[in-house]
């Protein structure tokens, strides 16, 4: 099998690996809507004897008991270690999540009504495999609205002299 088709069926197979966790991780006080395309999946080649990073990145709308809404993105990373592999170097110079939370009146165009940033740096060149919330301030629900989780993630690998990078997710369904 050639290392692209076994890459994209690896991110694949992560995507819906990682779609069965959020369908059924949900808290009992809250209810959400998460996206599980695999657009928000990717592997990202690491330079030198770092391994491959798998990254995975849901993005929900959550309606919290108290008549409130907010956004989420969970970042899910891991380094497959094969053995061989540093597992200690630095990873990234940055990684940075952006979530929104975005509400629109039936036929309109998404507002952003809350956003947060989270700097996951340290978090993810300090762990080989583990997840991350990055949560929005939450809102009043307005059951007369449309809502959603968006998110972009933008990062920079150490040491591959590609500077920043934009990924763009695919946001949550909405939520009436």
């Amino acid at each position: 099998m050639n290392k692209n088709l076994f890459r994209a069926s690896a991110v694949a197979a992560a995507a819906v690996a990682f779609s069965g966790v959020i369908s059924v991780s949900q808290s009992a006080s809250a209810a959400q809507t998460c996206s599980t395309a695999v657009a928000n999946a990717r592997i990202d080649a690491m330079p030198g004897i770092i391994p491959e990073a798998q990254l995975n990145v849901p993005t929900c709308v959550e309606v919290l008991p108290d008549n409130k809404v907010r956004g989420k993105a969970t970042v899910n990373w891991e380094f497959i270690n094969d053995g061989q592999s540093d597992m200690t170097s630095k990873r990234y110079t940055s990684f940075k999540v952006t979530t929104r939370l975005e509400s629109r009146v039936p036929g309109g165009t998404d507002v952003v009504v809350t956003s947060k940033t989270c700097d996951l740096t340290a978090n993810i060149n300090a762990a080989p495999m583990s997840a991350f919330a990055c949560l929005t301030p939450s809102a009043t629900l307005d059951p007369s609205k449309q809502w959603s989780g968006d998110a972009t993630v933008v990062y920079d690998i150490e040491g591959d002299n590609k500077g920043p990078i934009t990924w763009q997710l695919t946001g949550s369904p909405l939520m009436s």
